[in-house]
């Protein structure tokens, strides 16, 4: 991350910058994820969690948000990640708890019409959008370090 995109970072969890008009303040992993160049294909580093979604109605299960990659312990920076048609959600899954490397491209979310869906709404009473996040493209696993 260059310093432009640090500073936009920081900029949009303070609530001084609003690049995008984002509506989610509470999960500055959202944030993090908006401000990436959307088109590039990236690489990162990490721990692979997976949180399964609860069969209940809530606003987890509607984002669909079960895979992490928590690339910064100490903050506990992590990124939503999603299955590809290179990368399964199987694949995902059996990777969990591990230190893995990614290839991914940042996807925006898509937004159902009020009128045809059950959805949390933002601000605006529009549909919160859903399916934002990293594609993973490719996936490595990391060999533990050996003292």
């Amino acid at each position: 991350m260059d310093l432009l995109q640090l500073s936009l970072v920081l900029g949009q969890t303070m609530g001084i910058v609003d690049t995008q008009k984002i509506q989610v303040k509470d999960n500055p992993s959202q944030e993090i994820n908006r401000v990436v160049n959307q088109s590039q294909i990236s690489t990162f580093r990490g721990k692979l969690v997976y949180e399964e979604i609860p069969p209940v109605m809530s606003v987890r299960a509607y984002l669909g948000e079960e895979f992490f990659l928590i690339t910064d312990t100490s903050n506990h920076t992590k990124l939503v990640l999603r299955p590809s048609e290179q990368v399964s959600h199987n694949t995902l899954q059996s990777l969990h708890n591990q230190q893995v490397e990614i290839t991914a491209k940042y996807v925006l979310g898509t937004r159902p019409k009020v009128t045809e869906a059950a959805c949390p709404l933002d601000a605006d009473g529009e549909c919160l959008p859903q399916g934002e996040g990293y594609q993973v493209l490719s996936i490595v696993l990391l060999k533990p370090h050996t003292k």
